[in-house]
């Protein structure tokens, strides 16, 4: 993970903070969480099409520093949505 962080754009990796490699690219504009299991988790994206294209682009940096990185099992598992409803709600009163 240290040598992915060193050389790779845009990668952080602090091993007291998180065990995984934070990288980042501008498109499609997401964030990859890459683990020493060789498992990788990429958010941020606003499509299926998106997340995938994402996934594909930071296993090809892995595997342009010199790792032999395979793109495989690419699922989705988690999405997320969000709404304006256009007034308050007061969550007190969703308490069951």
């Amino acid at each position: 993970l240290k040598t992915i962080a060193l050389r790779a754009r845009n990668a952080e990796y602090n091993p007291k903070r998180f065990a995984a490699v934070i990288m980042r690219i501008r498109e499609p504009r997401t964030t990859a969480l890459i683990f020493s299991s060789g498992k990788m988790v990429c958010t941020g994206a606003k499509s299926e099409e998106q997340s995938r294209l994402a996934a594909r682009k930071y296993a090809r940096v892995v595997q342009k520093l010199g790792f032999p990185a395979k793109f495989l099992d690419f699922k989705i598992q988690n999405m997320v949505g969000s709404c304006d409803v256009k007034f308050p709600i007061r969550l007190e009163g969703l308490v069951l």
